[in-house]
């Protein structure tokens, strides 16, 4: 009986260690996606209806203004930029650092990977996140943050972003 207890405790110890570790390939395998700089790579890891309603209700905030009469922007615009922001080559881009936001032009290109640290932690459970810095500074007004929610028990799929700028 108390072997089969300790198989009991080893087992779930296991699987919890599992769970907990379980982003740390599918991380692996997106940077070496955004690496290989071809987007195609990088289409399994995205949500894209989650990305687009994050990214829908980021542009919304940031652009309509309901107190200004004419402020608020149509749906349809909103979705066009939207639309036109979320490609797999900007979210390569945004994981090289370049800051590129939904609605404006992009910055530029990326400058030496090494000046864009990157920080990757558990907002939650749920939730796990890759912080890109645009540059060596650490401050939270700088970076841009990668959102992957759990698909399933042990996958992960890229499903918001978090920009720190205006």
């Amino acid at each position: 009986m108390v072997k089969f207890v300790i198989a009991v405790i080893l087992v779930v110890a296991g699987v919890v260690g599992w769970y907990i570790y379980c982003p740390q390939p599918v991380m692996k395998d997106f940077h070496a996606a955004v690496d290989s700089g071809k987007p195609e790579a990088i289409l399994p890891f995205l949500d894209m209806p989650s990305l687009k309603k994050s990214t829908y209700d980021f542009v919304k905030a940031r652009y309509s203004r309901p107190d200004v009469p004419g402020g608020e922007m149509k749906p349809e615009d909103i979705q066009a930029i939207v639309d036109s922001f979320l490609t797999p080559a900007n979210v390569i881009l945004l994981m090289k650092g370049a800051k590129i936001s939904p609605g404006s032009a992009a910055a530029g290109p990326p400058d030496d990977p090494k000046n864009h640290p990157i920080d990757e932690h558990y907002q939650s459970p749920q939730v796990y996140s890759i912080d890109v810095y645009l540059s060596p500074v650490l401050t939270p007004d700088n970076k841009v943050s990668f959102l992957f929610e759990r698909d399933g028990w042990f996958d992960w799929k890229l499903a918001a972003f978090r920009f720190s700028w205006s």
